[in-house]
């Protein structure tokens, strides 16, 4: 927010400064919006640079398996909400995938439900969550959003899949494939997945290797590096 008003605020000042000097409008308020423009790129660029920092550190201590120190860092970020659009919702989602794998159900959702549209992993166990109470409309409408911002993720249509078919739900499970495939074409996981629905067979999830593991519904036949949580998407933080 304060990014987007010192830009708004650069943009003024050269409009106005060029009235002043009787510079025409026609020159005037393009060079104030390109100006105003660029602060604003600028400052979410360092907000950016900023939050990287930030997170890298909560990666670290992540590898660590010092999870509450993990999660201070990442809280440090809040400091710049006011300053960027989304920020907030993106550090919840960060945080609310951690006490997911933490298996802190009750820390989680709230935070999971705060994040960022553009969070679809933290969206996804959102969903698994409200699925896993018993609310499977809920459930259902979490995941359509979250495909909106994840569309282009194989994985994301996977998991909704397996999730409907827990629900009983075959045909729905093998339309999302379908869906999928039509937005990650030829990618051979979905056309695996889906071909062994439409023979009444199981999903073979495993071919996501500790993505798909990351989820907690099934356990992995050997143990896994733990994935990566602390990284916020760049496009989640360009406001």
């Amino acid at each position: 927010m304060i990014n987007l008003l010192l830009g708004l605020g650069a943009a003024l000042a050269v409009i106005l400064l060029a009235i002043l000097l009787h510079i025409s409008a026609w020159i005037g308020v393009p060079l104030g919006l390109l100006a105003g423009g660029g602060l604003f790129i600028w400052q979410g660029r360092k907000v950016q640079q900023d939050l990287e920092k930030i997170f890298t550190r909560a990666g670290d201590l992540l590898k660590k398996q010092q999870f509450d120190k993990a999660i201070e860092a990442m809280k440090e970020g809040y400091q710049f909400s006011t300053r960027q659009f989304l920020v907030k919702g993106s550090i919840d989602g960060q945080i609310g995938v951690v006490q997911y794998l933490r298996k802190k159900n009750d820390e989680a959702e709230p935070l999971l439900a705060a994040a960022s549209m553009q969070h679809y992993i933290a969206k996804a166990m959102l969903g698994i969550l409200q699925w896993k109470r018993g609310e499977k409309k809920k459930a259902k409408e979490t995941f359509n959003l979250a495909l909106k911002s994840g569309k282009k993720e194989s994985l994301l249509y996977a998991v909704y899949a397996f999730v409907l078919m827990e629900m009983g739900e075959r045909d729905k499970a093998i339309e999302v494939l379908n869906k999928g495939l039509e937005i990650c074409k030829g990618d051979e996981r979905l056309i695996t997945n889906r071909n062994l629905l439409q023979n009444g067979k199981a999903l073979k999830m495993k071919v996501y290797g500790e993505q798909w593991y990351q989820f907690l519904l099934e356990r992995p036949m050997i143990r896994q590096e733990a994935p990566s949580f602390a990284r916020v998407s760049r496009r989640a933080l360009r406001g």
